[in-house]
C-alpha cells in the first residue's frame, strides 16, 4: 500500500533542471533521471519473469524517465540462467510484456550490449571460455583468452545487430553499448590489452573500430529513432590502459561520429582497480565529477551522463546547474529506493531510502543470488514504490528489545500496521551496532538505514524506551501478545588467551575501544594489535581510524587473507585503505597462549607451524571475532508462554542486509 501522493505546483519543485524533460533520439524524457545498468539475477532459464518486470516497471513508476537495464545474452554463446535469451530467441512475447511494462509509466526501456571477453570479477578461478583482441592475461584472473580472428570479430557485431533489431520490433527504445568496466569492448580499446597488429589494434581509430563496427551494425539494424548509449572508460587505473587522456581522445572520436545518442563514463576494470567502477562510502559522494565535466566538455554537444554515488535530488540539481552533464544516472540508488524520482519530485527528500554504498548488492549478484540491499528489504517486491504495511486485521500489543536495525525495522513496519508497540534499547541512541561503525570517519553513509527507519518510526507511532536494558520480568508484566528479541551479539573471547586476562577486564573487544576512542580522539604512544577474527569492513575501518592515532597499527589474522568474505570491490577497497594507512598485515597468526602482555611486547605464533614471534612497544590490544548471540531473555519468555521471535545477529550474526530483512519479515507478520 502505498502512501499518500502529494500535489507540488510546478513553480514549487525544489529540483527544476532535475525533473525538465529531455529530447533524445526523437524521444521525450519526462525528466533526467536514469538507472544505469544493474544485473538482478531476477531472470530464471534465460527467460523474463515476472519478477524482472516488477523490478523495472517499479523504477518506472516511481519516477525514472530511461531505463538501461542488465546485460541481455545478444551474442550466441551468451546464454545463462539468468541472462535473458535475446539473439536465439524468436519467441519475443515475454520482452514485449517487459517493455510494455515500462513504457506504461511514461519511461523508456533500453539494455546494454556487453560481454566481459576474457574478464572475470568473481573471486578465485578462471574463465574457462573466453576470448579477447590478444592472448593476454586478464589482470584480475590471469586468464589468458583466445584471440579472437577478423571473422569472429564480424559474427559477433552482426550477432549484436540481430539482437538490437528483436529488442526494437519487442518495445524497447534502444541500447547502450559498454565499452568500459573493463569488458570486451574496452578491451580493443586499450593499448594495455590490446596488442594486435591488424587493423583492430595500434592507433586509436583501429582500436575503436570494433566499438564503432557495432554502433554502425546497430545504426543499420534499428534506424535513427532507436537510442544508442555508449559507455566508455573514464580511467581505468591500468599502467599503459586507459587513462583521461586517452579518454578525452576517444571521447572526441566517438563525438565527431555524431552516431551515438548519449555518451558516459565509468571508471576502473578487470583489475586491481575494480573497485573504482563501484566507489563505496570511504569515497567521496560524486566520486568523478571532475573528469566527467572533463569528458563532457569535449562531447560536442552529444548528451552526456553522469554516474558514481550520486546519492540526493541535490547532487542531480547540481550537476545540471553546473553543466557537468545533461542526465542524471543512478544505479544502487534506485535500487535502495524505487520512488527516488517520485519523492524527488514531491518534495519529499527526508522520505528517500539512501544508498549506503556498501556494494552488497554487487556482492550477491555476483554470488549467483537475486539483487537485495541493506537499506531496501523489498528489492523487487510487488508494491515496491512508496511502500507503506497494509492494517493488521487484529490490534496487538508487541515488546521489541533492540535499537539496532533489525529491532527498528520490526518496530516501525509492526507499528505502521497498527499495533501498539514499544521498542526498548539498552543504549541511549537509536541505531546499534551499526550506530558506532557509521561514526568511524568515511562509514557515516551507514547512518542512513537508521535515519530512514527513525523517518518512518515517528510516522507509524512507534514508542521508543531509550537506555532501558529491560529485563524478562519487567517484558512479562507488561502482558504482551508477541515480543520480538533484536538484543545483538558479543564478540567472542579469543580461544588462544586464558581466560584469565578476560577475568582482568583490562583486554576489551574492538567495539568498545573503537566507541572509547572515538569519545576521546587523541593521540596515542606506541603501537596498536587488532586481532582480526570478524574479516569484515567495520574492523578495517577502525584499524584505519586507529592508525591517525597510534604510531603503528598491526592486524594480526588466523586466516590467509583478510577481507576474505567480502565482496571482491569492498575487498579491494580494503587492502588499498590499510596499505595506505601503513597498517602492517600479519597472515596466519594468532595470539600465543603463553601471551602475558608483559612490558609492552605481543607475542603471537603461526597457526600452522606453531613458531613464534613479537611485536613491541604495544599500547594496545584488542580483538574483533565471531558474535555470540545475546539469548539471555529468550528462555524466560518462552517458559512464560508468550510468542518471541529472534531476529538479526540474536537469531545468528550475519550482516546488516539480513538484519533489515528479518525485520520487515517478522513486522508484517505479526
Amino acid at each position: 500500500m502505498s502512501q499518500a501522493a502529494r500535489q507540488i505546483d510546478p513553480a514549487d519543485l525544489e529540483y527544476p533542471r532535475l525533473l525538465s524533460p529531455f529530447e533524445l533520439a526523437g524521444k521525450t524524457l519526462k525528466n533526467r533521471i536514469v538507472h544505469a545498468a544493474m544485473s538482478t539475477r531476477y531472470a530464471k532459464n534465460g527467460e523474463v519473469t515476472e519478477h524482472l518486470i516488477r523490478y523495472h516497471e517499479s523504477r518506472a513508476a516511481g519516477g525514472t524517465a530511461m531505463i538501461v537495464a542488465e546485460p541481455l545474452a545478444v551474442r550466441r554463446g551468451q546464454a545463462s540462467d539468468t541472462r535473458v535469451r535475446v539473439w536465439d530467441q524468436d519467441h519475443l512475447d515475454g520482452l514485449k510484456r517487459w517493455a510494455d511494462a515500462v513504457n506504461a509509466h511514461d519511461s523508456h526501456l533500453l539494455t546494454q550490449i556487453q560481454d566481459p571477453g576474457r574478464g572475470l570479477h568473481k573471486p578465485g578461478g578462471r574463465r574457462r571460455q573466453a576470448f579477447g583482441p590478444s592472448a593476454l592475461p586478464d589482470d584480475w584472473s590471469w586468464t589468458v583468452p583466445h584471440a579472437l580472428t577478423r571473422d569472429e570479430i564480424r559474427t559477433m557485431v552482426d550477432d549484436f545487430a540481430l539482437s538490437a533489431g528483436k529488442l526494437k520490433k519487442a518495445g524497447f527504445s534502444g541500447v547502450e553499448i559498454s565499452a568500459g568496466h573493463g569488458h570486451i569492448f574496452h578491451q580493443f580499446l586499450s593499448p594495455h590489452s590490446n596488442v594486435r597488429e591488424d587493423d583492430y589494434g595500434g592507433s586509436l581509430e583501429n582500436r575503436a573500430r570494433l566499438v564503432q563496427e557495432t554502433i554502425e551494425g546497430l545504426r543499420a539494424e534499428c534506424g535513427t529513432d532507436f537510442i544508442i548509449g555508449l559507455r566508455l572508460p573514464g580511467d581505468d587505473y591500468v599502467a599503459g590502459g586507459i587513462d583521461p587522456d586517452e579518454a578525452e581522445r576517444l571521447t572526441r572520436y566517438f563525438a565527431a561520429k555524431r552516431q551515438v545518442d548519449f555518451l558516459n563514463w565509468v571508471q576502473g576494470a578487470h583489475h586491481r582497480s575494480l573497485e573504482m567502477h563501484l566507489p563505496d562510502m570511504h569515497f567521496a559522494r560524486g566520486t568523478f565529477f571532475d573528469l566527467i565535466k572533463r569528458l563532457h566538455d569535449v562531447s560536442d554537444g552529444i548528451p552526456t551522463g553522469a554516474v558514481a554515488r550520486i546519492l540526493e535530488p541535490i547532487q542531480g540539481e547540481a550537476l545540471l546547474r553546473d553543466n557537468i552533464s545533461e542526465l542524471v544516472m543512478l544505479g544502487r540508488t534506485l535500487v535502495t529506493d524505487a520512488a527516488w524520482g517520485l519523492k524527488a519530485a514531491q518534495n519529499r527528500d527526508n522520505d528517500i531510502r539512501k544508498c549506503v554504498s556498501c556494494n552488497n548488492c554487487w556482492g550477491v549478484i555476483n554470488q549467483e543470488q537475486p539483487l537485495q540491499c541493506d537499506n531496501n528489504p523489498r528489492v523487487g517486491f510487488e508494491e515496491e514504490v512508496d511502500w507503506w504495511p497494509a492494517p493488521a486485521k487484529s490490534k496487538k500489543k508487541v515488546a521489541v528489545v533492540g535499537g539496532g536495525v533489525a529491532g527498528l525495522e520490526a518496530g516501525w513496519v509492526a507499528a505502521a500496521r497498527g499495533h501498539d508497540v514499544t521498542l526498548y534499547s539498552a543504549g541511549s541512541e537509536l541505531g546499534g551496532k551499526i550506530r558506532l561503525n557509521a561514526l568511524i570517519p568515511t562509514c557515516d553513509p551507514l547512518s542512513s538505514i537508521y535515519d530512514y527507519q527513525q523517518v518512518v518510526a515517528k510516522k507509524a507511532g512507534l514508542r521508543t524506551e531509550l537506555g532501558w536494558r529491560v529485563s524478562a520480568d519487567e517484558l512479562i508484566a507488561t502482558k504482551p501478545d508477541a515480543v520480538v528479541l533484536a538484543t545483538g551479539s558479543t564478540m567472542a573471547w579469543p580461544a588462544s588467551l586464558p581466560q584469565s586476562l578476560k577475568d582482568d577486564g583490562f583486554i576489551l573487544d574492538l567495539r568498545a575501544i573503537t566507541e572509547e576512542l572515538l569519545a576521546h580522539p587523541g593521540k596515542q604512544p606506541g603501537t596498536a594489535v587488532i586481532f582480526d577474527e570478524d574479516g569484515l569492513d567495520a574492523t578495517y575501518s577502525a584499524a584505519e581510524f586507529f592508525a591517525t592515532l597510534f604510531d603503528k597499527v598491526v592486524l594480526v589474522t588466523s586466516r590467509e587473507m583478510v577481507a576474505r568474505d567480502e565482496p571482491v570491490v569492498r575487498q579491494q577497497s580494503v587492502y588499498r585503505r590499510l596499505y595506505d594507512a601503513h597498517i602492517d598485515i600479519l597472515l596466519m597468526s594468532e595470539p600465543s597462549p603463553n601471551e602475558r602482555f608483559e612490558d609492552g611486547i605481543f607475542v603471537y605464533r603461526n597457526v600452522i607451524n606453531g613458531d613464534e614471534g613479537e611485536i613491541d612497544d604495544v599500547s594496545l590490544f584488542t580483538y574483533a571475532t565471531q558474535r555470540i548471540p545475546d539469548l539471555d531473555l529468550l528462555a524466560p519468555l518462552e517458559a512464560a508462554g508468550i510468542e518471541t521471535h529472534v531476529i538479526g545477529d540474536a537469531y545468528m550474526p550475519r550482516n546488516q542486509m539480513v538484519a533489515t530483512q528479518e525485520g520487515h519479515t517478522v513486522g508484517n507478520s505479526l
